[in-house]
């Protein structure tokens, strides 16, 4: 059973698993165990949870930039200018190129 039909299986089951009582639970839980291949708890957790049609769908998280555009064309200069090194490289090379002094960094409405 593929991931739709285990979902379309979990939808139709859902409202007479809600309604069944302790001992009819077991046995609903047993067949949608047995047929989806879930285990026991998190079966449970999607038969007692929110309906299934009514889960807020996932959004798409996205990363931040933790440089700013100056910050990172100077980067981009140095590590052109250095022969494109590779990351231990790069790190030990920056201290020597003077390329995070603050004093040689472009500052954003700054005239150094």
């Amino acid at each position: 059973m593929g991931s739709k039909g285990r979902w379309e299986y979990l939808r139709a089951i859902y409202e007479r698993y809600q309604k069944a009582g302790r001992k009819a639970k077991k046995v609903i839980l047993d067949e949608f165990c047995e047929n989806t291949g879930y285990h026991r708890k998190y079966a449970i957790r999607l038969l007692s949870g929110p309906p299934p049609e009514k889960q807020r769908p996932r959004r798409e998280r996205r990363r931040g930039l933790s440089n700013s555009q100056e910050t990172l064309s100077v980067l981009k200069a140095v590590w052109e200018a250095a022969g494109y090194p590779w990351s231990m490289r790069r790190k030990a090379l920056l201290p020597e190129s003077g390329a995070m002094d603050p004093q040689t960094l472009p500052i954003a409405g700054g005239d150094r």
